[in-house]
């Protein structure tokens, strides 16, 4: 017998060490990345984001989102995460790692009839064939606003996005592109990088019962619905989860190849609000029960519940083929919940608004080893990160975004491990927006609108000569309104609002003083007052203002952390 065991002691030992090689090389093996983009999902749509902001439980909630709870149990959940105010820009964002009104991205656009390259007009310097003058496409009033947003961008051009720089993966794209180009030869998906595009549509909401029709879109029909399922799916939202499977089987079917970067943009939960027939009676019944937290719309429940069940069937697959150990997971909202579908209370506002309702969304990260299960970040973080988050974790080299000037993102892998940034390895503590289109009527008195958060201060101004400031530390419902009690701050954020915009962003995107402006037409959003008029009149107030603190003392009383910064 001892003979026997010497004798198979190099086989076993052999055995071993090809055993130990494996794991060391699974454990060393670039991770793969899915990242999950839903469309008009709010804040409060999801259980776990809604349940901790109403500090309460998820079984008290109306809506149910069971996969996507347990998502954020099993990795980090980021609670003051921003997206834009609309589809369009935040995809631009998130591609390229740049504030989006950069690439004059600041509104979602439909079928785009007036671009320069349709109309014949010449194209005016610094801007692009493709982009399109907004007048006539929304049909403003020339004469009811002191401001006009001259042109807007409608595709990505000149810059580098996520599968360009991802050496090494083999990237793939499903679901809503949305980025203005509208199935533009060298502005889809494959143009931009995409080695795969199994199924994609360029443009808004898709009905959601087959046939499935893009009705947002440049036509009807989806610009590539993908290969028939068998059994074929009837529902979009499961027909999408069964297209990102069979695209999981096929790389798990290569353990050789390149590791995967793959973009599902989710079609849900963006209108027609549709959901199954089972979803929707459950819901019916269910909006019967006293007590229950959240907007009672039993089809709109539906479809979130929908998109849940998609997700948990995606989470599912990657468990059964063995993949989820080595698969980064990043699930974010492309912008608040629509107004007229849900409510994003207690957050003010919604989708098309610059409040928190419209652009903090639930953000999720699971990634295993580096993630811990069940931890918050409350540290504030934008759309922008996304592309260095997604480069750090596949480990490739980045260093010509971090060079670039016209950047504006951020890799969010040191709070991974630091929650609360208490080392400072994520620096960003400035963000700004800028949204150009008027908005969802009725839902605000906003017009032209830009925001700067700045450490726990939030400044809100619109073009037409309003401002607002709040404490988002303290008042993140944004009720009290600083601008009266804090002239001087509203000063000096609205003067460094402004004069980043004018100086990064150009000037073709930009808002200008409207040429045919009547002040004695109709002013549905009150009297314009141009912006010197608007800082002369802070700093007036300024010299009433109660002298603040001085440095030491606010160093000394611990008050705000981060308000010099």
């Amino acid at each position: 017998m001892k003979i026997i065991i010497l004798l198979l002691m190099p086989f076993f030992w052999g055995s071993l060490q090809i055993g130990l090689r494996a794991a060391e090389a699974q454990e060393t093996a670039p991770p793969n990345v899915l990242l999950i983009l839903l469309d008009d999902v709010g804040y409060c749509d999801v259980g776990a984001f809604a349940a901790r902001i109403n500090k309460t439980t998820t079984d008290k909630l109306y809506y149910e989102t069971p996969r996507m709870d347990a998502l954020a149990k099993q990795g980090a959940m980021f609670t003051q995460f921003y997206a834009c105010t609309v589809c369009a820009p935040t995809r631009a964002s998130l591609m390229t790692g740049k504030m989006n009104n950069r690439m004059g991205m600041w509104d979602a656009y439909s079928a785009v009839r007036t671009t320069f390259e349709k109309t014949k007009k010449p194209v005016p310097e610094g801007s692009h064939f493709l982009d399109n003058e907004p007048w006539d496409e929304y049909r403003y009033s020339k004469t009811d606003r002191g401001v006009s947003v001259p042109i807007a961008a409608t595709a990505l051009h000149d810059v580098k996005t996520i599968p360009q720089g991802l050496t090494g993966y083999h990237c793939a794209f499903i679901g809503k592109w949305h980025m203005g180009s509208h199935n533009h030869e060298g502005f889809r998906p494959e143009d931009h990088g995409f080695d795969e595009v199994p199924a994609y549509f360029d443009g808004g909401g898709s009905g959601y019962h087959r046939p499935f029709r893009a009705y947002a879109a440049r036509t009807p029909k989806w610009d590539k619905p993908g290969p028939k399922l068998n059994p074929q799916e009837d529902y979009l939202s499961d027909d999408m989860a069964q297209r990102v499977n069979r695209f999981l089987e096929d790389r798990a079917s290569r353990p050789s190849d390149k590791p995967f970067f793959l973009y599902f943009a989710h079609p849900a939960a963006h209108k027609p609000i549709q959901s199954r027939k089972d979803d929707l009676d459950y819901f019916k019944k269910k909006a019967k029960t006293p007590g229950l937290i959240g907007h009672k719309s039993a089809a709109y429940a539906g479809l979130i519940k929908g998109m849940d069940r998609s997700i948990g069937a995606i989470l599912d697959k990657l468990d059964e083929l063995e993949l989820s150990d080595n698969t980064a997971v990043i699930l974010i909202s492309d912008n608040g919940g629509h107004p007229s579908a849900t409510r994003n209370t207690p957050l003010r506002g919604g989708k098309s608004m610059l409040y928190e309702g419209g652009v903090r969304v639930p953000m999720i990260v699971r990634w295993p080893g580096k993630t811990q299960p069940g931890t918050v970040c409350d540290v504030p973080s934008d759309i922008a990160d996304i592309y260095p988050t997604i480069m750090d974790i596949a480990g490739v080299d980045y260093s010509d975004f971090k060079a670039d000037e016209t950047t504006d993102g951020e890799s969010l892998t040191p709070l991974y491990s630091d929650l609360k940034n208490s080392a400072e390895g994520y620096g960003r503590e400035e963000f700004y927006q800028f949204y150009g289109k008027m908005g969802i009527k009725g839902f605000h008195n906003f017009a032209t609108w830009a925001t700067l958060r700045k450490g726990d201060y939030k400044l809100h101004y619109d073009y037409q000569g309003k401002v607002e400031l709040y404490n988002i530390a303290e008042d993140m419902f944004e009720k009290n309104d600083l601008v009266k009690t804090e002239p001087r701050r509203t000063h000096d954020m609205l003067v460094q609002l402004t004069d980043w915009l004018k100086a990064n962003c150009n000037e073709a995107y930009l808002p200008m003083p409207n040429p045919k402006f009547n002040p004695k037409g109709k002013l549905p959003y009150g009297p314009y007052v141009p912006l010197e008029e608007l800082k002369s009149s802070l700093v007036t107030a300024t010299s009433k203002e109660r002298p603040r603190p001085s440095k030491a003392v606010q160093l000394k009383t611990h008050s705000v952390k981060t308000i010099n910064k």
